[in-house]
């Protein structure tokens, strides 16, 4: 936080139940256009340093700030842009949402659409119309802003998580290409920084409804509401339960990716064995031609032979026939094993997946 509520801070009043609220005002601002946020924010007593973030979005945290002299909270947090299609998906940033609360009134600034904007206005309205007398209106609804951006985040782990699933069974069906091997690889590239990013906003709104939990927190008007206070420990619940979820989510991926290499070493000893079966296969082909090639090499060497001497094809036939008997007869082993052998397919069988 930037500034601790100390003794100093006596001027921010203490929540009190028994008094009547006064009347309650919320401005939404969507805008990008510096010279408008400038002139708006400059009506309110806001501390230098959060006029300059504001104007220039350096604040990239998700962070609960409490300006005890300028009575006012100002909370920064990441809302998921409308136009994202996959969560954790790097073609969108998030928006950039500042909530400057003070005990009466709330400020709301944005440069970009949110998702779910216009059910989000339609909550506050309702709440707005249905607040009582002995509720704290700007506690219930930051919780609520805060609520609904937390909840656009938890609508899509389940379905990335899906995908990871289906990338670990795919590690078992590729095909020894290489083709198939660097798709997979880029696949689990791409879930391993989705899950990341995701994991990373996660993380940083579970910080942020830690620091709004904090006592200091509790004393003021920003959590002071009772209702508000189980609704962020509800939150923190499930922030803390999807979390967990995306480890074990990272854990699957991280197999996926050593199931990957034990495949790929699969493959390279399958390689070796093939080379080794096609070495085995020559070795007993050359150990039938060699001694065939004996028959038909009598005709060449300068020698007298039995059948030198005799008239016609016939002996000639009977030599040719006996070589070429003797020939296939041997090959018949080596072309069974050649014919019998399978090249490597997918690790496990797709019916038994």
């Amino acid at each position: 936080m930037a500034e601790l509520y100390d003794e100093e801070t006596d001027n921010m009043d203490i929540v009190d139940t028994n008094l009547q609220p006064a009347d309650f005002a919320w401005l939404e601002l969507e805008c990008d256009d510096d010279a408008t946020i400038e002139k708006v924010i400059s009506y309110f007593p806001i501390h230098s340093s959060t006029k300059e973030d504001v104007k220039s979005g350096r604040n990239d945290n998700d962070v609960a700030e409490i300006f005890p002299l300028c009575g006012y909270v100002c909370i920064h947090v990441a809302a998921r842009h409308a136009t994202q299609a996959l969560l954790g998906d790097e073609g969108e940033e998030p928006v950039r949402v500042c909530m400057i609360a003070f005990e009466r009134f709330l400020l709301t600034i944005f440069r970009s659409p949110v998702a779910g904007g216009d059910e989000v206005r339609a909550q506050m309205e309702f709440i707005l119309s249905s607040l009582n007398p002995h509720t704290e209106p700007v506690s219930i609804l930051v919780c609520s802003l805060i609520t609904a951006f937390v909840k656009e985040y938890q609508k899509e782990p389940s379905s990335l998580l899906v995908e990871v699933d289906n990338v670990n069974e795919l590690v078992l069906q590729i095909q020894p290409s290489q083709c198939d091997q660097m798709d997979l690889l880029r696949r689990i590239e791409d879930l391993r920084h989705r899950l990341t990013r995701v994991q990373t906003t996660f993380l940083a709104k579970e910080r942020l409804i830690q620091q709004l939990l904090l006592p200091v927190m509790r004393r003021i008007f920003i959590t002071a509401d009772s209702g508000a206070l189980s609704r962020y420990q509800r939150l923190l619940s499930g922030l803390l339960l999807s979390i967990e979820h995306l480890r074990k989510g990272r854990d699957v991926l991280n197999l996926s990716s050593m199931s990957l290499v034990s495949g790929v070493s699969m493959r390279l000893l399958q390689h070796c064995y093939w080379m080794d079966f096609v070495s085995t296969v020559l070795t007993e082909v050359m150990m039938v031609a060699m001694p065939v090639s004996i028959i038909p090499g009598l005709f060449t060497m300068n020698v007298k032979v039995p059948f030198q001497e005799s008239k016609g094809l016939m002996t000639f036939s009977m030599i040719a026939l006996v070589t070429a008997l003797v020939f296939f007869v041997g090959m018949i082993k080596p072309l069974f094993l050649y014919i019998r052998h399978k090249p490597p397919g997918a690790l496990v069988p797709s019916s038994l997946s």
